[in-house]
């Protein structure tokens, strides 16, 4: 029985290892969110002082270089968003511009930019109140189905089949 019980023991250490080790990654794992929560709290509490005291002289006095080098920056981060706002502008444009319909009166596509229709030299303003005010089509109604359908769902079905192959229902 002395061989048993030294698999037994090696076994017993073994599962006591890898139980310390998952323990050890989840504590590991919640330390790392407990840093991460407090990082960004420190980075609130940091911004919150900065706006509080960018202004008073008492405050700065000692920490100019990290006070100015904030202040630029935010203006390098409000000229990148400038930026940013010209080219959404540009592409918002760009995608208007590209827009196509269709003229109610003589169906000659054109450009949603354009001033007059191509086709039969309607104004713009007259094209989009016909287009606003044309009714959307309705939808056609679907067509009766002819031969044996599904009970449950109206589905077509063959003839001889056990189950409807859209909702699954035994025939």
């Amino acid at each position: 029985m002395g061989f048993l019980d030294d698999v037994q023991a090696s076994l017993n250490r073994g599962v006591a290892g890898a139980n310390r080790g998952v323990e050890s990654m989840k504590l590991k794992s919640q330390l790392n969110d407990a840093n991460k929560r407090r990082s960004q709290l420190a980075a609130q509490l940091g911004a919150s002082l900065y706006e509080a005291t960018k202004d008073d002289e008492s405050f700065r006095a000692g920490r100019e270089q990290l006070y100015d080098g904030i202040a630029q920056i935010d203006q390098e981060r409000s000229n990148i968003q400038a930026q940013l706002d010209e080219i959404e502008r540009q592409a918002a444009e760009s995608a208007q511009a590209a827009a196509q319909i269709e003229c109610p009166f003589c169906h000659t596509r054109m450009s949603a930019t354009d001033l007059f229709c191509a086709g039969c030299g309607k104004p713009m303003a007259e094209v989009q109140a016909a287009l606003a005010s044309a009714a959307p089509a309705p939808a056609p109604a679907p067509a009766p189905v002819e031969g044996p359908t599904c009970p449950g769902c109206g589905a077509p079905v063959n003839e001889g089949d056990a189950f409807c192959m859209s909702c699954g229902a035994k025939l």
